[in-house]
């Protein structure tokens, strides 16, 4: 019967149909103004996405890759940018699972990718549905999974620290000692910087991402219209950004934190994205974000980082502690131009410089 299905370029007209996907894979709801905004105003352009579909236009699967805008310097000091596709949303109804048409529609968007100009496909597939990645040629390029940083023995962080295992929730008063010391140990921001909320990212952003992006075999360019859209203007206005100036009040940097959602009642702040082009300053922002996210209600910071990476360093060195081990997404990508520079940065994510922001969710968690 999967024969009977058609592939179809999914554009704005199957918002609707792909919400009613969503509800019937996930059971929780998936509003059409949330997949408009994810799909079709990323700035950096409109998601390639797929679905099989009956006569009727009901959708069984459906695929979507969401362009990202990245920057790759190879070995000899040479950089080159392209667009990737982000894998996200992978959705079939429970009644045509086990029934080839995940893998009918990876290939199909592969060939859709690749005729859009995508340099490689990435993505994050759990441990169910790496397998049939792998027997379609994708390529591992890592772990990704969170760390913790404690800031409580309330019972909201001993119930989070409970996944953990019941070690790790017996530790937990004196792990939060250990992350306030940690903390503490990162130290303050010199004399005249200071923060402050930003109601959008200002155009300089551009410029500071670009000084970054020297350092790294790869990265995802940050620039002020796509960090707005991303962070700022999300159907869920569930992020805060700060800004940091200099005692001439020159924005240098930024961090962007998701406070504990209201309707969870969970206390899980998120420390999200980060960026300062001057290495001496990145310490203290930490802490001012640790700090702003205690401030707004926290028990426990998060931040998911690349096994290896630098922010998984950075993380370290913040006091932010390791979750469960077996708690962790893979990372895998597929090359869609073997002989581009992308294809060889792809291979190994630890050099990346990827935040939690950088994942496909439109909230962390």
């Amino acid at each position: 019967m999967s024969d009977s299905l058609e592939v179809r370029r999914a554009g704005p007209e199957v918002r609707d149909a792909q919400a009613r996907l969503f509800w019937r894979c996930f059971a929780k709801p998936a509003h059409v103004e949330a997949l408009r905004w994810r799909y079709d105003r990323n700035p950096h352009g409109q998601a390639v996405s797929l679905i099989l579909a009956d006569d009727d236009g009901h959708a069984a699967c459906s695929f979507a890759y969401v362009p990202r805008l990245a920057v790759s310097r190879t070995i000899d000091g040479k950089v080159t940018e392209g667009y990737i596709g982000q894998q996200g949303d992978v959705m079939t109804d429970p009644d045509w699972q086990r029934k080839g048409l995940a893998r009918r529609l990876v290939q199909e968007c592969a060939k859709a990718t690749g005729d859009a100009g995508f340099l490689f496909n990435w993505g994050f597939p759990n441990r169910q549905s790496a397998p049939v990645f792998l027997k379609l040629e994708w390529l591992s390029s890592g772990a990704i999974r969170p760390r913790r940083h404690l800031l409580t023995s309330d019972g909201k962080s001993k119930k989070r620290r409970l996944a953990d295992g019941r070690v790790a929730a017996l530790r937990l008063p004196w792990d939060v000692m250990r992350c306030a010391r940690a903390r503490r140990a990162l130290g303050d921001l010199p004399v005249g910087y200071s923060t402050r909320v930003l109601e959008s990212f200002p155009e300089a952003v551009g410029g500071l991402s670009r000084a970054v992006e020297a350092r790294y075999p790869f990265m995802l360019h940050r620039d002020a219209e796509w960090l707005n859209w991303r962070f700022l203007e999300t159907p869920s206005r569930g992020h805060v950004a700060l800004g940091l100036y200099d005692p001439e009040n020159t924005f240098v940097g930024y961090v962007v934190i998701q406070p504990p959602r209201a309707e969870l009642d969970s206390g899980v702040g998120y420390l999200v994205d980060f960026l300062v082009p001057d290495a001496g300053l990145e310490d203290a922002l930490l802490h001012r974000a640790i700090d702003a996210l205690e401030a707004r209600g926290a028990s426990v910071v998060e931040s998911w980082s690349v096994d290896g990476s630098w922010w998984r360093g950075k993380l370290e060195r913040a006091g932010f502690l390791a979750a469960k081990p077996e708690n962790h997404l893979f990372v895998y990508h597929f090359p869609l131009a073997p002989e581009h520079p992308f294809a060889e940065a792809a291979l190994d994510a630890s050099t990346w410089y990827l935040t939690d922001g950088d994942r496909d969710d439109e909230l962390m968690g």
